[in-house]
């Protein structure tokens, strides 16, 4: 059974909110281009001699990408001739192979690195993602096997972790880049699911589509073990332009911890509110660190000046 350090996180069940707002039109997919993957193994790097042609690796890529739909086969014009098309996407990898043999059984290893792109970068529907991943895939050598099949078996086992591991990386971008349009419910799905990438890019599209019926959950993210979630989900409420968050930042972030402080002032005075006014007080004359006391009484400033303007937003 492989061991794969790529997760590709499945996202449960809901309920579709009414307050939510309908999800937009799919862009246009790029055509596929040019799919190439180049094998980095050298033998002094190598324990056990392995021979993988990158083309086995890359029909299978292809077939992938064109199977989910967020690319699609160049379209033949009435002639016959390929027709032009705007948008271009290429996948370029490289992958390296190891392993380990003793009598009877064998270990496995490879690295992948990819980068999908679309040429023109600023096109519609533009992908620009570089991915890595690792595994390993333990198999047995039948005893006293000659020499041509270990090699077969061999190079039958890595090609297929070789597969495994770029197409669960292929896996995640796909699955990010169909829930931006997704319906509101998916992103809810997605967005109550353990963790992993599509959970960070489910918290993006609440604030840039302003679903602003799963302000509850991002506040829950707010205290997040994971500090990527944590900032996601910040900035997240920081587009919804929700003070609801200064509570939860003001009550669950360590006055200690600094780097957090100074997140969380500069997010704080953006939100806006009595609040956040009450809390940057606070911080600019008690805290023990003259550099946040002075961020926080610039910050307050700030805010101050906009609440004069018209502009500080109320709950």
């Amino acid at each position: 059974m492989a061991a794969l350090l790529v997760v590709v996180v499945g996202p449960a069940g809901c309920r579709h909110r009414a307050t939510d707002t309908a999800s937009p039109p799919p862009l246009p997919p790029p055509v596929l281009g040019t799919v190439s993957l180049r094998d980095l193994t050298t033998p002094e790097g190598a324990a056990v001699t392995v021979a993988v042609d990158p083309a086995d690796v890359e029909h299978a890529l292809a077939a992938r990408l064109l199977a989910s739909g967020i690319v699609i086969e160049r379209p033949a014009s009435p002639d016959g001739a390929q027709g032009a098309s705007p948008a271009v996407a290429r996948l370029r990898g490289e992958f390296a192979l190891d392993g380990a043999e003793v009598p009877g059984k064998a270990l496995a290893r490879a690295v992948v690195r990819l980068q999908l792109d679309t040429r023109p970068s600023d096109a519609p529907g533009a992908i620009e993602e570089q991915l890595q991943g690792q595994g390993e895939q333990t198999y047995a050598v039948p005893k006293g096997a000659a020499r041509d099949a270990v090699v077969a078996l061999r190079r039958d086992v890595f090609t297929r972790l070789v597969q495994r591991i770029a197409g669960d990386l292929l896996d995640g971008v796909i699955a990010r880049r169909k829930l931006e349009s997704a319906p509101p419910q998916a992103i809810h799905t997605a967005l109550t699911a353990d963790a992993g990438e599509l959970r960070e890019e489910a918290i993006r599209l609440v604030g840039q589509r302003q679903l602003r019926g799963e302000v509850p959950r991002l506040l829950e993210l707010l205290t997040d073990n994971d500090e990527a979630t944590r900032d996601a989900a910040l900035g997240a409420l920081i587009t919804l332009k929700d003070p609801r968050a200064v509570a939860t930042l003001t009550k669950s972030r360590s006055l200690r911890d600094r780097r957090e402080m100074r997140k969380i002032i500069e997010a704080i005075s953006i939100l806006g509110g009595e609040e956040a006014l009450d809390y940057l007080s606070f911080v600019a004359e008690s805290h023990d660190d003259e550099e946040i006391r002075t961020q926080a009484a610039q910050a307050r400033q700030r805010l101050l000046r906009r609440s004069d303007g018209g502009a500080m937003p109320h709950p």
